[in-house]
């Protein structure tokens, strides 16, 4: 057959088979002539760049020769449903928002930290156990592992453990306060190091326990305020301590201490969420930083509103 003959052939096609054919393809129905339909409407097309009859893209149709085909509309089918959540997305979800209303952001001014020592517990009549992830993840839920957590800091590829005590008589446990740290760097046993030229290392902890956390954070204030995460009570506290290194020809203001290098910020959030105390202390970092952190253990998946005022609802 030749080209123009087989344009001719081609139009004999109802156009109401055509059309019908098409949009039984964007319903998704499985018409066992849809596939003969849009073969022979994608030849027909392509045979019309080739042959240009009478200098016009015209083609003999329904209405008589030198008729135009009409283009046939097609409406966009509405996107299906994925019950079962099995379809990829095409790009990932948005991040979580944190909202910060600032006039109502309450942080209280503290003195200095808490000694970080540890209460001694006699072996003969505590019992030490070392608990490694897995048991951390099964007593508090998860693993002191924010959603949030600020670029440049890392957990160290060390994974959380903690050192709980029971009473040997009872089999109770006593002391549970649990941490695990995120840093700028470290050094070969683990611990925190800074990396530039302040000694003081960068980076947060996230300190948990059922029974009340010890011997941590900031020195308490008299009168605490508290800042409201989407109505969770956290207490915000400050401190700006000094580091060294010290220089003994210059003296503060009292005359009693040598004058530091300089002073850096500690900023502490204290919560309690589904029975667990939590304190987060952040060094060297801004407040906004420590908000979205804490923001992310109280709803790691959601939006949040923080300092919410008498006004709102």
């Amino acid at each position: 057959m030749k080209g123009k003959e087989l344009v001719y052939a081609m139009n004999d096609v109802n156009q109401v088979y055509v059309q019908e054919a098409a949009e039984a393809a964007v319903k998704g129905k499985r018409n066992p002539y849809i596939r003969y339909f849009a073969a022979a409407a994608c030849l027909c097309l392509a045979l019309l760049g080739v042959f240009r009859l009478g200098g016009t893209p015209t083609v003999p149709g329904p209405g008589g020769p030198g008729a135009v085909i009409p283009p046939v509309e097609v409406s966009q089918a509405p996107a299906e449903v994925d019950p079962e959540g099995t379809a990829q997305p095409m790009q990932p979800p948005a991040q979580p928002q944190v909202t910060i209303n600032w006039r109502d952001v309450a942080v209280n001014e503290s003195v200095g930290q808490l000694d970080a020592s540890r209460l001694y517990r006699d072996p003969a009549l505590y019992t030490e156990e070392r608990w490694d992830k897995d048991q951390v993840r099964e007593y508090f839920g998860w693993e002191l592992a924010p959603a949030y957590i600020p670029e440049g800091l890392t957990g160290g590829g060390r994974e959380v453990a903690a050192t709980v005590y029971r009473d040997k008589a009872t089999g109770e446990i006593i002391e549970d306060t649990t941490g695990r740290g995120f840093w700028v760097d470290y050094y070969e046993d683990g611990s925190p190091k800074s990396n530039d030229d302040i000694v003081i290392p960068k980076g947060f902890t996230v300190v948990a326990s059922k029974l009340g956390i010890l011997h941590c954070g900031l020195l308490p204030v008299e009168e605490e305020r508290v800042t409201q995460f989407d109505r969770i009570d956290v207490t915000l506290s400050h401190a700006s301590l000094p580091y060294g290194p010290f220089d003994p020809t210059r003296r503060d203001p009292s005359g009693l201490y040598n004058m530091p290098a300089g002073y850096y910020d500690i900023y502490t959030a204290a919560f309690t969420l589904d029975g667990v105390q939590y304190e987060v202390e952040a060094q060297r970092m801004e407040l906004e930083e420590l908000i979205k952190i804490v923001a992310s253990i109280i709803k790691p998946n959601e939006d949040m509103i923080v300092g919410v005022g008498c006004g709102m609802p």
